[in-house]
């Protein structure tokens, strides 16, 4: 019987045969002889004791096949190599699109085609439309995985997560994006996406296949925070679905080598961190930043790592502070342990009536791997609305 794992979505792969007489008398059979068929599948999934299978080449008892890419089997229950022509289950009928990658959570599957995503409820022991989501659908199977609290997935629209309820796109956190459209579509081409089960993180990278940089993006479910990673914290190469070893470990394969997540801090000469744009929860209204504290740690040597400010959705971090408490030319002084810094605007008129406020950290030299931020806070005042 074929294994039930993500598998090389371009190939079917043989799960199940006609039953010999034998099989039929030796087993119960629900199905009568004439309706029984071969199937060959590119997604599989188990649930409830029966077989789901989606994107099937199916051979009849006559010998006649057929290409059903976007339809989906399910065998008779505990007879799971066991297939019948009316157990087929379609969530939509000639919509255009084949199924790509299949998921269970709870009673329900989630049957992913190129553009949308069909939930199925099959408690009951029958299979109903749940619910529907354009342009929630995935292109490899990479591109879904499992957590502690859903299932998600990745495309080049956003990070998507179903927590049995509902379908919510981790870019958005209160009515607003984080992570805006061109951004996201310029990272994402195929993105793969694994959870790093210990931290509770998800991981997706840019591409699954040759035509990324490696890049990634990095969510904590925690802090419902996002982070990016480089070009090349994967390798530009084609590479296998993130899955787990006995472990728990997140690893992939690039050829024939497997790779670990790795993320033990390293020195670094092209560490970069920039902050949000910041309104403060009021995006119309004029204010002016006073100062910036940073708590921060860099393992007693020396940070290398510069902070600089801009304003009002600028790209251009080219704003300066003022040398103050364990900061100086633009740069954090070496801690030893947790240190506070404080940072003043070096022109107060480039920090007064703005509208928004972020922060980029760069290096001029190496970062120690011991560089940590705690917390950042920012003094400010509301003006008055003219």
């Amino acid at each position: 019987m074929a294994e039930y794992a993500q598998m090389n979505p371009g190939k079917y792969h043989l799960g199940y045969r006609f039953p010999t007489p034998a099989m039929v008398d030796s087993q119960p059979m629900d199905a009568d002889v004439d309706h029984r068929i071969s199937l060959m599948y590119k997604h599989a999934v188990v649930l409830g004791r029966t077989v789901y299978v989606g994107n099937v080449r199916v051979t009849d008892e006559k010998g006649i096949t057929s290409i059903q890419s976007d339809s989906m089997y399910k065998s008779g229950v505990n007879q799971f190599d066991t297939f019948a022509d009316f157990r087929k289950i379609e969530a939509a009928v000639d919509d255009g699109e084949s199924i790509t990658a299949l998921l269970t959570y709870g009673r329900k599957i989630l049957q992913f085609k190129q553009d949308t995503l069909y939930i199925l409820d099959v408690s009951g022991g029958n299979e109903r439309l749940d619910s529907t989501h354009k342009h929630k659908g995935v292109l490899h199977p990479a591109s879904v995985c499992r957590t502690d609290y859903g299932c998600a997935w990745a495309n080049e629209l956003g990070c998507f997560m179903y927590d049995g309820k509902q379908v919510t796109n981790l870019l958005e956190k209160g009515g607003r994006r984080v992570i805006n459209e061109a951004t996201w579509a310029t990272f994402s081409v195929i993105p793969m996406i694994g959870y790093v089960r210990n931290k509770r993180q998800l991981i997706v990278v840019d591409d699954v296949t040759t035509n990324g940089d490696g890049s990634i993006y990095l969510y904590d479910m925690v802090t419902s925070s996002w982070t990016r990673g480089s070009a090349g914290t994967f390798a530009d190469a084609a590479k296998t679905n993130l899955t787990h070893d006995a472990n728990g470990k997140l690893i992939h394969y690039t050829g024939s080598t497997m790779l670990e997540w790795d993320d033990t801090a390293d020195d670094s000469t092209a560490m970069v961190i920039q902050t949000r744009d910041f309104d403060f929860g009021h995006p119309g209204v004029r204010k002016k930043i006073y100062r910036v504290h940073i708590t921060y740690d860099t393992g007693n040597a020396a940070s290398n790592v510069q902070v600089k400010f801009a304003a009002d959705g600028s790209t251009t971090f080219d704003k300066v502070f003022k040398d103050g408490t364990n900061f100086a030319s633009n740069e954090l002084a070496t801690a030893n342990g947790w240190q506070r810094a404080e940072l003043k605007p070096n022109t107060s008129s480039e920090a007064n009536n703005i509208y928004s406020f972020a922060l980029k950290f760069t290096t001029d030299s190496t970062v120690p791997a011991g560089f940590k931020i705690n917390d950042i806070s920012i003094s400010y005042r509301l003006k008055s609305v003219r």
